[in-house]
């Protein structure tokens, strides 16, 4: 599989653009938390840069690094490692949220990023990856589970009252 999961650069714009309109509208925050439509990229490259460094983060923000798989010169999918964990994130959220666009899906791609994110996290001296799922999202346990997550506990999330998978993956 040709795929390359990177931090954006000045050069990306283009494909990060594109890669906003591969979601739905009211999905395009899954490409992005911080970019908004009409936004300046040169800023949103500096958040990224802040956010990976702890710096200026929102409050009950943790520092983080965002990568985006791309394929060619195609964003097919991004990738977030939080570094650090609340105690809210260690019940939902964990260390990796990644989302792949709608057209990319059922492919390999979500597999394949998070294989490449587990030496970045080992790197960032994550020995321990929490990462979790909704309960009913089978295309996530299994991946997770190719990389290999092990089921750690299923618990109900009494802010959105679902339950949710937590899985650990040992690096």
């Amino acid at each position: 599989m040709n795929l390359k999961l990177r931090e954006l650069t000045l050069n990306d714009e283009g494909a990060f653009l594109r890669g906003a309109l591969a979601w739905p509208p009211a999905d395009r925050h899954w490409h992005s938390f911080e970019w908004k439509e009409g936004g300046d990229f040169t800023n949103h490259l500096e958040i990224l840069r802040k956010n990976s460094l702890g710096l200026d983060l929102p409050a009950g923000w943790v520092p983080s690094t965002m990568l985006y798989g791309f394929s060619g010169s195609e964003i097919i999918g991004r990738l977030n490692i939080r570094h650090t964990l609340t105690p809210s994130l260690q019940k939902r959220g964990g260390h990796i949220g990644y989302a792949v666009a709608p057209a990319f899906r059922r492919k390999g791609y979500a597999h394949e990023m998070l294989r490449q994110a587990l030496p970045i996290c080992k790197r960032l001296g994550i020995n321990e990856i929490l990462i979790t799922c909704n309960e009913d999202n089978i295309a996530s346990h299994h991946v997770i589970k190719k990389n290999g997550g092990v089921l750690e506990e299923k618990l109900l999330d009494d802010v959105d009252q679902v339950m949710i998978r937590k899985y650990v993956i040992a690096v």
